[in-house]
């Protein structure tokens, strides 16, 4: 089990907004489809994800007009990815890493869908918790 590949359990329908959009209407989107990312794309190219977080963050907290801000703007640019064929443990390692509540998929360089939090499977997540417990006071002994 812990070597199926995360195109197993991701999730192929995304939310999608243009980097011109407004934050607004990417949180329109989000809404819409009760989850808490838009990934950012230019044709089928992605260039960014836009999260609760960033609008939080860069939007809301800095005074601007979320209808006339552009979430290009607000996204983080050149988001993490993991190809689809990679095991759900890598993906559980760079979730952890990054601190990452979602998780654009790719293959062969193009978007196919998106990893969340939600997608991955407990039994997976418990069994490696020692094991990033263990990183994580490696890493922070290291600083």
């Amino acid at each position: 089990m812990p070597l199926r590949p995360v195109r197993e359990i991701m999730s192929q329908a995304t939310v999608r907004c243009a980097p011109g959009e407004s934050v607004r209407e990417a949180c329109r989107k989000m809404a819409e489809n009760r989850c808490g990312h838009a990934l950012v794309c230019e044709g089928e190219r992605l260039v960014g994800i836009f999260t609760e977080r960033d609008l939080l963050m860069r939007v809301v907290a800095a005074g601007h007009d979320p209808a006339r801000f552009p979430v290009e703007k607000a996204m983080t640019p050149n988001p993490v990815t993991i190809d689809a064929a990679a095991p759900i443990r890598e993906a559980i390692r760079v979730m952890d890493e990054g601190s990452f509540r979602c998780l654009p998929v790719v293959e062969r360089g193009e978007l196919v869908g998106i990893l969340t939090a939600r997608d991955l499977p407990y039994e997976e997540v418990g069994r490696m918790a020692r094991e990033l417990e263990e990183e994580h006071i490696i890493a922070e002994r290291l600083w």
